[in-house]
């Protein structure tokens, strides 16, 4: 429960400033690392080297929490950029199979831009998803930093990365099970940069002799799958088969409605659910939908969640709780993946340090 600064003691009002300082100066290292790993994405070492060097600033000017919020959140090991390879590949080859006579880049990207606007405010409509340019046009803008979220949020799962958080229990256990992946389900998928993300998560971070790549199923579901499949899924569903022996299911799917029967068979063998962007999207309106999918859901399948900010999520526990009415989703365990992971006084807050929330839930 939050309170005003006057019910605060002089020392809760003390902690609380020190916090904000930490988060204002999370948001500044993280701001450097997405510069430079997109100047890497696109080849432009001027960039990266000035990035690099504005980073290397910014850390001989702090210590103690600060330095170490770097240590914990960089993403420059050998299996992030393996797995960064597959993602560029991935989106390189999609992009080539789109004719750019038909609309160019610019094109696309203008139209993208209205779509974008409204999906933040959550107030899209599904006749604004009824143009091919305009969602080959959030593709190019999305597709590539979507997919580097889930691998550099998944990759914080290594003991290596998590070893001072308080959720060890939880990240432990699903570290544990991802070399046992052979379903995942995308939902509210849109061009699915999360299914590619964790794809190439897996060939990065567990090594392809535990994770047997032909036995890999991917369940696509969206709400606008059909306008999705048109122009993207289907040029997608053909480079996962024909390049990683990967098969693809495409489905509809209203997160503001109950579950529908005929793809419970298919949760009920999922091993891990992606849900990006799409709670606050569809904000108080999707409890039903998860309270229902996490009754389906087989014991031990993983959740990952990813929202602009933590509201949401902060919802979905509260819904968990024991002290809630008796629900399905009582049967889950978090672990928060994001800037707040290492440092428990941080989950609470309103806002996280230069990037998303994100969560990780366990059905136990």
């Amino acid at each position: 429960m939050h309170r005003a600064n006057a019910q605060l003691t002089d020392a809760e009002k003390k902690s609380k400033k020190k916090l904000q300082f930490e988060l204002k100066h999370q948001r500044k290292v993280l701001k450097l690392e997405t510069r430079i790993k997109h100047a890497m994405s696109r080849n432009d070492p001027i960039v990266e080297q000035t990035a690099r060097k504005e980073l290397e600033e910014l850390l001989r000017n702090s210590d103690g929490l600060e330095h170490q919020v770097l240590q914990e959140q960089a993403s420059t090991d050998e299996r992030y950029e393996e797995s960064m390879k597959l993602v560029r590949v991935i989106f390189h080859r999609l992009l080539s199979t789109w004719d750019a006579k038909v609309c160019g880049k610019t094109e696309q990207n203008k139209r993208a831009r209205d779509l974008l606007h409204h999906m933040t405010k959550g107030t899209q409509s599904r006749t604004m998803f009824q143009d091919v340019t305009t969602l080959r046009g959030y593709t190019r803008q999305k597709f590539y930093s979507r997919a580097a979220l889930v691998v550099e949020s998944l990759g914080k799962l290594s003991p290596e990365q998590s070893s001072l958080s308080n959720q060890r229990d939880v990240i432990d256990a699903c570290w544990g099970k991802m070399s046992n992946i052979h379903q995942i389900c995308s939902i509210g998928c849109g061009p699915g940069c999360d299914a590619v993300g964790f794809l190439a998560f897996l060939r990065g971070y567990i090594q392809t002799r535990d994770v047997n790549p032909s036995s890999m199923h991917f369940i696509l579901l969206d709400y606008a799958i059909e306008e999705w499949k048109d122009s993207v899924l289907e040029d997608l569903d053909s480079i996962l088969a024909d390049s990683f022996a990967s098969s693809v299911t495409l489905d509809h799917c209203d997160v503001t409605s109950s579950l529908e029967a005929h793809i419970w068979p298919l949760f009920e063998t999922t091993d891990f659910f992606l849900t990006s962007y799409l709670l606050t999207e569809t904000r108080d309106k999707w409890d039903a939908y998860f309270i229902q999918l996490v009754d389906k859901a087989k014991e031990g399948a993983m959740f990952y969640f990813a929202e602009p900010l933590p509201w949401q999520l902060h919802r979905l526990i509260r819904m968990s709780s024991p002290d809630s009415d008796p629900s399905p989703l009582q049967r889950l365990r978090f672990a928060w993946i994001d800037s707040s992971m290492n440092h428990p006084e941080l989950q609470e807050l309103d806002g996280r340090a230069g990037g998303p929330a994100l969560l990780l839930a366990l059905k136990v």
